[in-house]
């Protein structure tokens, strides 16, 4: 049996249709299926916790796009016995480029019919030691104080078990999440998406929030190794090599060699980053000056001030302190 679960709003709300189109394909084979749809109080987490909770083998095709990936990774409760097939149709094509996922649909049907796990991935894992600024999910905007967990003296709040959160691709802190927070917020995404621009608002925002965003100190901790980095603009740490659209900020990073690879900028003027910025598409960036990268298993972040954290380009809460290793299970992929 395999359960399909479509976020119907993926792709500008495009979703659903997409889904019908793939469907005639799986009608012809006669092989046995059930559809899930997507919602607000039906979440792609509460779906896939619900189908992987039983303690049995179970497959899940999913179509959607990269935070549609990341839902489901956040969502699956019992990794060695869930396998997934991933069928892109959200407007993001990072996750099917880092890992190298075929964009045909034909191709990917048809392996996912013949039921074989084709390749594993690492998970990356992010845990929040304190956060701020919670937003709602939905909406990208703040919570209301009410909605918030007990804060803490300095303005945080205390950690719960939603203060992990797993990613496929990337989790970054500082400039490229607030990016993904300000486009998430900004009226014009929907629209760009829906006329197959929506790389256009994170080029706007990025531009907007190399000016905006705080330059912090930050002290990373790499496989108990620290250092510290002055004026600090961001770090990610990615498990693929692609993120952001297309952006290769850390080039050498692979989801199956059991790494993360870092990416920072930091003590450098923000004008020249304008001119550094175009060459991570290329991931040619490393060469210059105020780029600093590391390698390892785990890494621990602080930040003299609490800053936007994503994970896969999904923004949750501000936090000064956060650690990100990877998951100790491995992503089962039919495609």
């Amino acid at each position: 049996m395999f359960h399909i679960i479509v976020n119907p709003s993926s792709s500008s709300g495009r979703g659903k249709s997409k889904w019908d189109k793939i469907e005639k394909r799986f009608r012809q084979c006669g092989v046995p299926y059930k559809v899930h749809f997507s919602s607000r109080s039906n979440t792609i987490e509460k779906i896939c916790a619900e189908l992987t909770s039983k303690g049995e083998d179970c497959d899940l095709v999913i179509l959607g796009g990269d935070g549609t990936m990341n839902a489901v990774v956040n969502g699956i409760r019992d990794f060695e016995h869930t396998r997934v097939g991933f069928i892109q149709t959200g407007s993001g094509n990072d996750l099917v480029k880092g890992i190298g996922i075929s964009r045909r649909r034909d191709e990917l049907v048809d392996s996912i019919l013949r039921g074989r796990v084709v390749r594993t991935c690492d998970i990356g894992r992010v845990t929040y030691h304190n956060q701020s600024s919670l937003l709602d999910p939905f909406t990208h905007r703040p919570l209301a104080p009410s909605c918030c967990r007990d804060r803490l003296p300095d303005g945080s709040v205390s950690p719960d078990p939603s203060s992990v959160r797993l990613f496929n691709i990337s989790a970054g802190i500082g400039f490229d999440a607030a990016v993904c927070q300000q486009a998430d917020s900004s009226a014009l995404k929907t629209l760009l998406n829906y006329i197959r621009m929506g790389k256009l608002i994170y080029i706007s925002e990025a531009i907007h929030m190399i000016l905006a965003s705080p330059m912090v100190n930050m002290k990373i901790t790499c496989d108990g190794v620290s250092r510290k980095y002055p004026r600090t603009l961001f770090a990610v740490i990615m498990n693929t090599c692609y993120e952001g659209g297309g952006f290769k900020f850390c080039p050498d990073a692979v989801n199956s060699d059991g790494l993360l690879n870092m990416c920072g900028a930091g003590n450098l003027n923000r004008m020249n980053f304008f001119r550094i910025f175009p060459t991570a598409y290329d991931g040619n960036h490393l060469k210059f000056d105020g780029l600093f990268s590391d390698q390892g298993k785990s890494f621990t972040i602080r930040s003299s001030t609490p800053l936007w954290v994503h994970t896969d380009g999904e923004v949750l809460c501000k936090s000064s302190c956060i650690t990100v290793d990877l998951f100790p299970h491995k992503l089962q992929l039919l495609v």
